[in-house]
């Protein structure tokens, strides 16, 4: 599990002293990233699996509704909770942002009816969706765009399906999350899906969050080389990896990485999938810090300021090397966290233990 860096933020502000921390944020979110890579654990990435394709595709997903909400239901699209209404009977009468009002029957509380305006109203912003016109500074997208407008919306009032699809094609739409505690809702998974990366000219363009590469294999597309796995190449003269005397073909199921491009080595594939691990972030595009690792990175991050001063006289050293000191210490003690058992691994060792059979050597004796 992970938190959002601005629980670490509001820490180290109360540490300092501090009333208006805004100014120092660029610079806390690379120290937070910096002491995660320094703490090294490899619970603080997160295993993640992309697919690249000739073409690409925009992840998508679905919500069902097979009934008018009740007040009180609500649907969550990329961790925005939208609430339905009741106009008459709800104080404020849904006049919030992520608050949709209630109408007489399904379609209209989802699309547009005369002077009404629906989910689809609010998630597009304007009162006519088709033209694009009467913007409604109160719908949701106008409110949280960082989270909403990174997607397209359409409702489809025979089926009452509301359909989400990302804007830009890659695996990253994957990310959309969706969820729902109204029992008239049906959604299509957890998140978006079907996202697919760009593959061209043997190439795609790894991640921005890729820490470390842990494997690429063949796609399901190719059924001569399907869930073949590519194995990285350590030739000098990567450009003739695997080709035939007369440079037609390629042959190798190798790849190898420059800069931010992984190059394949073969050259009749159409699908890649690769699985890596990647610095968890959330909608804003800032770090994500592990459960438990909280306290670590909030010192880290006073280390880094107080040095400053320090740095520029203004700080005795003894204070600077308590901070460092602590630091140090609480690295190690969230690395010694991360590396014991849990309860159900514990479990599992000492039925491991409980089961073993002894071995006996030739007389009967047990060999120790």
């Amino acid at each position: 599990m992970h938190t959002h860096i601005d629980r670490v933020f509001t820490t180290v502000s109360r540490n300092l002293g501090l009333q208006d921390f805004s100014k120092y944020v660029d610079s806390w979110i690379e120290w937070a990233y910096e002491a995660e890579k320094y703490i090294g654990s490899r619970d603080a990435f997160i295993q993640k699996e992309s697919t690249y394709t000739s073409s690409g595709a925009q992840a998508s997903g679905t919500i069902t509704f097979s009934a008018n909400p009740t007040s009180g239901d609500n649907i969550e699209l990329n961790g925005v909770k939208l609430y339905f209404r009741d106009y008459l009977t709800n104080v404020g009468k849904a006049k919030s942002p992520n608050e949709l009002v209630i109408r007489a029957t399904l379609d209209r509380t989802l699309t547009t009816n005369a002077n009404d305006y629906g989910l689809i109203e609010s998630l597009k912003g304007f009162s006519d969706v088709t033209n694009m016109t009467g913007r409604l500074s109160d719908s949701a997208i106008f409110n949280y765009p960082e989270a909403l407008n990174v997607a397209d919306y359409s409702v489809d009032t025979s089926t009452d399906v509301l359909t989400i699809t990302a804007k830009e094609i890659g695996p990253q739409g994957n990310d959309y999350t969706l969820a729902t505690d109204n029992a008239n809702a049906v959604v299509s998974g957890l998140t978006l899906t079907g996202g697919e990366g760009i593959y061209k000219n043997q190439q795609i363009r790894v991640p921005d969050n890729m820490v470390k590469l842990l494997g690429v294999r063949v796609g399901t597309d190719d059924s001569d080389y399907e869930h073949t796995e590519l194995r990285r190449t350590s030739a000098t003269h990567r450009g003739r990896v695997g080709k035939t005397a007369d440079d037609t073909q390629q042959r190798s199921f190798r790849y190898y990485i420059e800069g931010n491009r992984l190059n394949i080595t073969h050259d009749n594939l159409d699908e890649i999938t690769i699985v890596y691990l990647a610095y968890p972030t959330d909608i804003r595009g800032w770090p994500m810090i592990k459960d438990g690792h909280e306290t670590a990175v909030a010192q880290y991050i006073m280390w880094q300021q107080k040095l400053i001063k320090y740095y520029n006289g203004e700080l005795p050293q003894y204070i600077a090397k308590d901070l460092e000191k602590r630091w140090y210490f609480l690295c190690g003690k969230v690395r010694g966290d991360d590396g014991m058992p849990t309860s159900e691994e514990l479990k599992q060792i000492g039925n491991m233990w409980n089961t073993l059979i002894p071995l006996k050597n030739n007389h009967g004796l047990i060999n120790f």
